[in-house]
């Protein structure tokens, strides 16, 4: 089974390049820091579309619903490598802004879809 989780948000007025920065850094080790069962596909910017979603996307693929609380286990703790890179990450978001997502999408070939099928 595969998810996609999206997680989006405006950065701070005038962060934006020394987030770019920041990620060419560390996104790597960021990426290899995330715990069994999910795999960090990338941080995007919106170029257009849904700006409420917030101008940057996070995506994060994720084997089972379960893996929502390994990551949510790992960000909380205070001695890792993955919650000290998150919270840096987060870190560059605006939490003032009304604009930000998140959504967990699931594979339609493995989706329960009802209808009038």
């Amino acid at each position: 089974m595969t998810f996609i989780a999206q997680y989006g948000g405006d950065l701070k007025e005038g962060k934006s390049h020394e987030f770019q920065e920041w990620l060419r850094a560390n996104e790597k080790e960021f990426a290899n820091a995330h715990p069994e069962g999910a795999r960090y596909i990338g941080t995007y910017f919106t170029i257009y579309g849904d700006r409420q979603a917030g101008g940057v996307q996070f995506f994060v693929e994720m084997d089972s619903y379960g893996t929502q609380d390994a990551l949510a286990a790992e960000g909380g703790k205070a001695d890792n490598v993955y919650a000290k890179l998150l919270n840096e990450l987060i870190s560059f978001l605006d939490q003032t802004s009304d604009n930000g997502t998140s959504a967990l999408y699931k594979s339609v070939t493995a989706a329960t879809l009802y209808g009038d099928d």
